[in-house]
Parts: C-alpha cells; sequence; structure tokens
C-alpha cells in the first residue's frame, strides 16, 4: 500500500480527487488518503475529503507546503488543481514522487515531440494552464487534444511522462465541451497511474553496488511501485521513474530499525543481501513477523560468516577444497606453519571482514606475517585459516536456491587486486566480466555436482538455504573445480554484470521462490558479453582518507543521461546540490555491455576517461576482462 497528499485548490470541483477516493474503495489503487492539503478553505474538494473522513490541512503560503507535507510523509504527493508553485525544497525532498496532470501532450525530453494518434505533431502546451492550454489546441486547429501525467522536476510543465491520453476534436468542440471530455480522460489515466504506481514495496538490505543492482533491478517490474533501501546510497535517488527511498543512518544488522522500515512502509518485500545482515539473523527476525523475506537464515549462512564452519562443512560433504588447517590462535598458526615446507598460502579470517580478511603468502615468513596481522580482524579474525594455494583461474557462478532445488543463473570472474595484473592487496571487488570464456560445460557439469552437494548438505543439517547462493570457485590446470568460497548473497560487483543479463523479472522470481514455485521458474537471458569496472578513491583499500569529500566532476551526465548500453551503480558516492563527492573508498561501478569483450571494454573505459577528481584522486583497473581478451 502506497500513502497519498492529494493538494487541490478552489480551482476547479475537486473531481481528480473525487476519482482517486473512489478507486481506492473500489480496491482498484492500493493506497490511502493520509491528508488532503488546500491552499484554501473555499476549496470545493474539502467537503469531499471531510465526506471520507480524510484529514484535511491547510497551507495558505507556499513555503509552508513542505512542513506540512513533511508531517504526514506521504509515498506520493498527487496535484488535483494545486494552484501554489511548488518550491525548488519540496521537489528535492520528494524527489521523483510528486505527480502532476498537465492538460498538454509532455515530450519525454526538453527537444523531443509527441505524434498524435494519426502522425500529426502533438502540442506541448507548455507554461498554458487549464483553459488557455484547450483554447491553444483549438486556436492552432490540432487534430487532437490531450494530457499528460508526469513527475514533477523543476523544469516548468516538464519531468518523466507516466502516461497519456489523446482526444479527437471535433468541429463543433467548445473549450466546454473539449475540457468536459479531456477531464473524463484525465481521471482515467490519474488512476491507470496510481494503480501501477500502488504495486508492491520492496526494502534491499544493502548500501552498496550490490544494493544499487538490486534496486535498478526491481525497479523494472511492473508489479513493483517503490523500492526502499537500507542504509541505501544516494546515487539510487538519481535519475528513476519510480520512488527510491535510503536510510543512510539504519545499519544492516539493526534488526528494530529494519522491522520498523517494513511495518511503516506496509513493506511487500524483504531482500536480504548483505553478508552481516545474514549473520545478524535478519531473515530470521522477520520471517516470524510472516514478513516475506528472500534471503538465508542465519543457520543456513554460515557457509560464509565463518569459513571454519564452512570448510568443515565441504569436506563433510565431499565437496572439492584445498587442503586447509583451522587455527585458533596466532601460536597455533605459528606452529602449524614451522612443521610445513616452505610454500605459497593463504590465510583466511574465519569472520565476516569486507571481503579483505584474505592474505596472500609467497612464503612461509610471509605467511607468518600474515597471522599476525589477523588480530586486526577482530573478532572475525580471532580464528583463521591457512589454506593451501591453489594455482589456476578464478571463477563466480549464482545459483537460485530454495532448500533442495536450485537454477544455476550466471557465472562471472571478479578482480580483487587493487593494481592491473593482479597486484597490491584484496579489495572487496574491483571489477568484473561475464559470461567467463573459461566456464565450459565440462565446467558447468563439475559446478552442477557442487551446488548439489551444498544444498542437499544443508538440509541434511536441518538448514535449508533460500535465496542467491554464491560459489567462489578455481579451475586448476588440469580442469579440476574446486571451492574457494561460499557467500549468502550476491557478490559485488559480479552482480551487477549477472544480474542484467537476467530477462526475469526479479520481484516475480523471489516470490515464486518464497512461495516453493522454483520448479516454475524458467531464467530468461539475453547473449550480451558485460563488463564492470570500479571507480574508486586513490589509496583504497589501505587508506583514502585524503580523497574524502573532494568533488567528482563529469559523473552527472553519465548517471542522469547515460548512453546506450551503460550502467551506472552506486557506492561510496555523495549527492549534494546536483554535485557529487567522495564518501568511501569505492566511489561507483560503470557497465558496459556489447556482444563481445573488445566492444564493452571499449564503451565501459570510455565513459570512465570523462569523470575525475582533483589531484588525480580517481583510480580504477584498466585491465579488466584481460583473461578473455587472450582468448
Amino acid at each position: 500500500m502506497i500513502t497519498l497528499a492529494v493538494l487541490i485548490s478552489n480551482y476547479g470541483t475537486g473531481t481528480n480527487l473525487q476519482a482517486i477516493i473512489d478507486a481506492i474503495k473500489k480496491k482498484q489503487i492500493n493506497a490511502k488518503i493520509t491528508v488532503v492539503v488546500s491552499d484554501t478553505k473555499e476549496a470545493k474538494g474539502i467537503e469531499r475529503a471531510k465526506k471520507e473522513k480524510i484529514k484535511v490541512d491547510f497551507s495558505y503560503k507556499k513555503e509552508e507546503l513542505l512542513k506540512i507535507l513533511n508531517k504526514y510523509n506521504p509515498d506520493y504527493v498527487v496535484l488535483a488543481g494545486w494552484k501554489q508553485i511548488i518550491t525548488d525544497e519540496v521537489i528535492d525532498t520528494y524527489n521523483s514522487r510528486i505527480l502532476n496532470v498537465h492538460p498538454g501532450l509532455i515530450p519525454d525530453d526538453m527537444e523531443g515531440e509527441v505524434k498524435n494518434p494519426d502522425g500529426s505533431l502533438a502540442l506541448w502546451n507548455k507554461g498554458k494552464l487549464a483553459e488557455k492550454a484547450i483554447q491553444n489546441f483549438l486556436d492552432q486547429k490540432a487534430t487532437y487534444a490531450g494530457s499528460s501525467v508526469h513527475l514533477l522536476t523543476h523544469e516548468f510543465d516538464f519531468g518523466p511522462v507516466l502516461k497519456r491520453t489523446f482526444e479527437k476534436i471535433k468541429k463543433t468542440d467548445s473549450v466546454n465541451s473539449l475540457y468536459a471530455r479531456i477531464k473524463n480522460k484525465e481521471h482515467e489515466i490519474y488512476v491507470d497511474v496510481l494503480k501501477q504506481l500502488s504495486g508492491a514495496t520492496i526494502l534491499v538490505i544493502d548500501g552498496g553496488g550490490r544494493g544499487s543492482a538490486l534496486v535498478k533491478k526491481y525497479l523494472e517490474s511492473p508489479l513493483v511501485s517503490q523500492v526502499l533501501a537500507a542504509p541505501g546510497n544516494d546515487l539510487m535517488l538519481v535519475g528513476n521513474n519510480k520512488p527510491v527511498r535510503v536510510f543512510p543512518n539504519v545499519k544492516t544488522t539493526d534488526i528494530k530499525s529494519i522491522k520498523k522500515i517494513v511495518i511503516e512502509n506496509n513493506v511487500d518485500l524483504v531482500d536480504v543481501a548483505q553478508d552481516d545482515a545474514v549473520q545478524a539473523g535478519v531473515t530470521d527476525a522477520l520471517s516470524r513477523m510472516d514478513v516475506k523475506v528472500f534471503g538465508p537464515t542465519k543457520a543456513a549462512g554460515q557457509i560464509e560468516w565463518d569459513k571454519a564452519w564452512a570448510r568443515n562443512f565441504m569436506k563433510n560433504n565431499k565437496i572439492p577444497i584445498p587442503a586447509y588447517k583451522i587455527c585458533k590462535s596466532e601460536g597455533q598458526g605459528i606452529k602449524f606453519l614451522k612443521s610445513q615446507k616452505e610454500s605459497e598460502w593463504y590465510i583466511k579470517a574465519s569472520g565476516l571482514a569486507l571481503g579483505k580478511g584474505v592474505i596472500y603468502a609467497k612464503n612461509n615468513k610471509d605467511a607468518k606475517e600474515a597471522i599476525i596481522k589477523m588480530k586486526k580482524f577482530g573478532k572475525s579474525g580471532e580464528t583463521f585459516l591457512i589454506e593451501e594455494c591453489l594455482k589456476g583461474e578464478e571463477f563466480t557462478s549464482f545459483a537460485i536456491v530454495d532448500a533442495n532445488k536450485f537454477i544455476i543463473v550466471g557465472h562471472a570472474q571478479d578482480h580483487k587486486t587493487i593494481y592491473d595484473d593482479n597486484k597490491g592487496p584484496n579489495t572487496g571487488g574491483i571489477g568484473c566480466n561475464s559470461p567467463p570464456k573459461a566456464i565450459n560445460k565440462k565446467i558447468e557439469t563439475q559446478i552442477e555436482s557442487i551446488f548439489e552437494k551444498t544444498v542437499s548438505g544443508l538440509v541434511k543439517l536441518k538448514r535449508p538455504y533460500t535465496g542467491i547462493l554464491y560459489l567462489g570457485g578455481m579451475i586448476d590446470k588440469k580442469g579440476k573445480v574446486f571451492v574457494i568460497e561460499f557467500n549468502a548473497r550476491w557478490g559485488d560487483p559480479e552482480v551487477e554484470v549477472v544480474l542484467p543479463s537476467i530477462k526475469n523479472d526479479l520481484y516475480k522470481i523471489a516470490k515464486m521462490v518464497i512461495n516453493d514455485k522454483i520448479k516454475e521458474i524458467k531464467i530468461t537471458k539475453d547473449n550480451l558479453y558485460r563488463i564492470v569496472v570500479t571507480a574508486c578513491a586513490k589509496g583504497y583499500p589501505i587508506d583514502n582518507t585524503k580523497v574524502i569529500g573532494k568533488e567528482i566532476y563529469n559523473l552527472d551526465n553519465l548517471v542522469k543521461d547515460a548512453p546506450a548500453h551503460i550502467q551506472v551503480f552506486g557506492a561510496g558516492t555523495k549527492v549534494r546540490d546536483n554535485k557529487y563527492f567522495v564518501a568511501g573508498g569505492r566511489l561507483f561501478h560503470v557497465m558496459a555491455e556489447a556482444k563481445n569483450v573488445q566492444e564493452a571494454r571499449k564503451i565501459a573505459y570510455n565513459a570512465l576517461s570523462k569523470i575525475r577528481i582533483d589531484g588525480n584522486n580517481l583510480h580504477y583497473r584498466k585491465d579488466i576482462g584481460y583473461r578473455d581478451l587472450k582468448r
């Protein structure tokens, strides 16, 4: 359900308001009018509101409106004959959430045009209101008149058009006769738009690029009216034709606040996409409230948040893995190393460490130093693993899972180190490509076997898994697949190349999984190649604090008006007064799609070449997709 604030005046008779009231009563719109705001006590619509026992408030000056709206906090503000000019402050606060009906045919862009059903050029009527706009249709001898329901922007009588209606002009028409017919159609399209917008409300638990990709995908669904994100990020709010709201002060582990968001916003589905949210038991807590949740329980998610437990699980289920030693103290780890021949190792914090808890050691001496560094991960590093360093080609595979049923939906190759040629410290992921050419039918067969053993093994432990399961694998020189890790959610940035390739409605997928209908899902994918390049603040992942607060230039055009075959996914970027600033390490991700790796790389890097931060403080790898370039 969505909540509405309807703004009326003494201009007109309140018929748009009545049309909305009637549609809600007939359950055509899943909405509630929380307040009717007027700029005068003489508005005829006030009596309509009082008759339906709808709260009425008054804004006699335009400067008072924002305070009134914030008191009721509606999902949408609906203009129905409102006369006052809406201030920029109101538009910014309710960005993409203010609906207006204009007696003209607004184009999709400022230089665009709209064609009438007979092919003639339609009239915009920009700047002309009510009867003057209708008179203009007659004066210009137009063949059709019409109206547009659109989202309000700073541009006068302009904004993303949600629906248009056309009305054939008769030779005998007067302003009154023509306007009466258009009014009837305005009521219909206003109700149709609100019907569409009153669909499902989705809450995504994530704040980075992964969350941005999920928000975009859910917004594509015609069944979804708005998407919320906790904590979300600023770039999620830019360039959408449906409302997106973020809760930047809510941590992904703050179950109490997440419950409050769900209740206050009548959330229909929660996508638990963050690893620490899984560990905190967000899915468990919401499920006890009978909330629909797409994401694993804490017990099932232990396959990610406890690497020691996960390795033992894999060993018990005969899943191919590197040799490993679980250590519970620094001394135990060093003692084990002394018993081993000189070798390469990976030292891994057992707990969650933002993707940075794995340290490569080229020899036993480096391994000892890495063990000592485990303490910097706090509780996550109290237990750690010393693992055999396998050689080969890494990849990631994703499956939708429901208990012992699963569907593999895609593969990708992440680039984890900060510098080209796989040099430098590990990051949370600095770029990705999909589908990787290393994945052939022989490899896919092994991947399927691993998923089979994993999901059935969790069921045997009475920890059935629901949601997205991430398999991080390694293909050795003999073509054998080993599991490096499992994650209990989409990867970031892998999701940004895999999810856009899936043509299915994500909301429908999640609902079918939750309703035990995974067998009915038929995944449809396109044949495009995608790469995503992560733009970072210089110094990440060690120390990028000197870059915090610096302005990012030329990002606005890329976000709001992305060229064909490009999407931008936000992360650590702050937006203030239409300007963009560094607020984290990974700033944003640029995804490009094309027929092959060469074209995709060219599109992505051309777009990134236009972005800059003062002092040459923008960093990104220049070799994303390099493996497939060589094949």
